[in-house]
């Protein structure tokens, strides 16, 4: 009960921070819209190349706004060096680990809310039949990514060029994970008929891979406060 109460705590102070200050979530908003409109004006040369395109893009945004949630996940933390305070309480790794992941995780749901039905209104994608199962598959995505950003995140967090960095290490290791969003979002849009449960392949994919994301997620960050990136 202790290790959930922790979290708890630790959750509600980084999402009271950020209702306050909203730093991280309005710097991710206004990424997000310049990166559709960048994508919008990059020379689809037709309406039906926009469509399919459409879940790429939809990933692609997801992907570079996480990475600027990201180098903000322990910034506070290090400002004030309240994170060696956070770390002599007995067994906080586990909690802090999940309470910034949760954090993550909020936060990237949010953009996502704005994103998702931005991105189909200016492809011209209709979406009214799968929105819902979009934002499921979404989240889970979601899930294994910020699991991957959050412990990098905390191994980067007092590197001046972390901005530069995480993304060289995030993006490769999270390609599986994205390639598989973006197929099981695409076949969402366009039902392939002798294979109407594609998409279900894909979704365990990423449901597998968050599994082993989480695992080394959480076994990992221990090494990266160990090794005294904090």
């Amino acid at each position: 009960m202790n290790f959930f109460r922790q979290t708890w705590i630790l959750f509600k102070k980084d999402f009271r921070l950020e209702m306050y200050t909203k730093e991280v979530l309005y710097s991710s908003l206004l990424f997000a819209l310049v990166l559709v409109v960048v994508f919008l004006f990059s020379g689809f040369s037709s309406p039906e190349l926009m469509e399919h395109a459409s879940s790429s893009v939809l990933w692609v945004s997801i992907a570079f706004v996480g990475t600027l949630i990201f180098t903000r996940t322990f910034q506070r933390e290090q400002e004030n060096n309240a994170i060696s305070a956070i770390l002599l309480i007995p067994d906080i790794l586990g909690p802090l680990y999940f309470a910034k992941l949760a954090g993550n995780f909020m936060f990237m749901f949010i953009v996502q809310l704005m994103m998702i039905p931005l991105v189909f209104m200016t492809f011209r994608v209709d979406a009214t039949q799968t929105i819902v199962p979009i934002f499921a598959i979404m989240s889970i995505g979601t899930l294994g990514f910020c699991a991957l950003g959050t412990v990098l995140s905390a191994s980067l967090a007092t590197v001046k060029m972390r901005e530069v960095i995480l993304p060289i290490a995030l993006f490769p290791l999270a390609i599986p994970l994205l390639i598989a969003g973006v197929k099981a979002t695409d076949l969402l849009l366009h039902p392939n008929l002798l294979h109407p449960n594609a998409p279900f392949a894909w979704l365990k994919l990423m449901l597998a891979f968050d599994v082993i994301y989480l695992v080394l997620g959480r076994w990992l960050f221990a090494e990266a406060v160990d090794s005294g990136a904090m």
